[in-house]
């Protein structure tokens, strides 16, 4: 279609094309992988020789010094009136509990089977919307979880020599955020920028209660670990963010699992972990599972809404 001029009679500028965007939108979650990736690792060098808890707040600490301003810079005042302060804070509890578990479980578990076991979120949502929000789910969905549940007893082995409770930890944070999906499918109309603040605000004040009986003055290295970690993280989801405003969230979640990648390299880079054969059929299946419910979504979106993504 040619440019009509404007009345200076320049045209004006032209919005990127949609595959321009999408690409653009597959780049940013792509690198939000990584980044995500980096922060698990970040966590788990400082969890070495530091207490979870305090590996948890410095991710909240970090996170609260970028989303309370990004809030006020782009809503103002109003973003400290969310639409649901009910909503905001379950949500924002549900998101500090799923990364307390999760970095708890980095101390005993690798990094690409700690994400893996963590990607059953999307399964666990399903399963809640439906007692929930009274969702119905079809066969092909519940035959797609049975799946992705299948990947996890792959990992995890119960009753085998290769079973650690610890495993249960990471289930934890994905029932965490599970909830938190929910909670943000209640809200979908509250701005990003809110509901980011209101993470940040709700986690930082959560995770100062838990660090205090455990705080001690990080060392040199530790506080290198937690900076670049945090960072990291909070990188992670501004990208992630951002790629949701060029791109439909349904098209955009089967990249989510390209984290599952991005785990096993820096695992193997930093500490010399190479996924178990059970750990790789175990994630292939989970991540099966996980873009066949996402397919199911964009299919089904064509009426309703989909869920949060389940990226930790």
């Amino acid at each position: 279609m040619p440019t009509v001029p404007d009345a200076s009679g320049e045209a004006p500028l032209q919005p990127p094309r949609t595959s321009e965007r999408m690409l653009l939108a597959l780049l940013l979650v792509v690198g939000s992988t990584v980044f995500f990736a980096g922060g698990d690792v970040g966590a788990k060098l400082m969890k070495e020789t530091a207490p979870a808890p305090l590996a948890t707040w410095f991710r909240y600490f970090v996170f609260f010094l970028v989303a309370v301003p990004w809030a006020l810079y782009s809503k103002g005042l109003s973003a400290f009136r969310p639409a649901s302060y009910r909503l905001q804070i379950g949500r924002g509890l549900a998101a500090v509990a799923s990364t307390s578990f999760f970095i708890l479980g980095l101390a005993y578990l690798d990094v690409p089977s700690n994400t893996a076991i963590h990607f059953t979120s999307p399964i666990i949502v399903m399963v809640l919307s439906i007692f929930v929000l009274g969702e119905v789910v079809g066969i092909r969905r519940w035959l797609s979880a049975a799946v992705g549940f299948a990947g996890v007893l792959l990992i995890v082995r119960p009753g085998t020599d290769g079973f650690q409770l610890a495993a249960l930890l990471p289930l934890g944070s994905a029932t965490a955020w599970a909830l938190g999906a929910l909670f943000t499918r209640m809200m979908k109309n509250e701005p990003t920028e809110v509901t980011f603040m209101w993470t940040g605000i709700i986690g930082l004040g959560v995770s100062t209660l838990l660090v205090l009986p455990v705080f001690h003055v990080p060392t040199g290295r530790e506080l290198a670990y937690a900076v670049c970690g945090s960072l990291s993280f909070t990188l992670a989801h501004m990208l992630f963010i951002s790629g949701l405003r060029l791109a439909p969230l349904s098209l955009l979640a089967p990249i989510t699992y390209v984290q599952l990648v991005s785990a096993g390299v820096l695992s193997y880079l930093f500490f010399g972990d190479f996924p178990s054969y059970y750990t790789l059929i175990g994630s292939t299946l989970i991540a099966g599972s996980g873009l066949y419910s996402a397919h199911r979504e964009r299919v089904l979106q064509r009426t309703p809404a989909m869920p949060a993504p389940p990226a930790q």
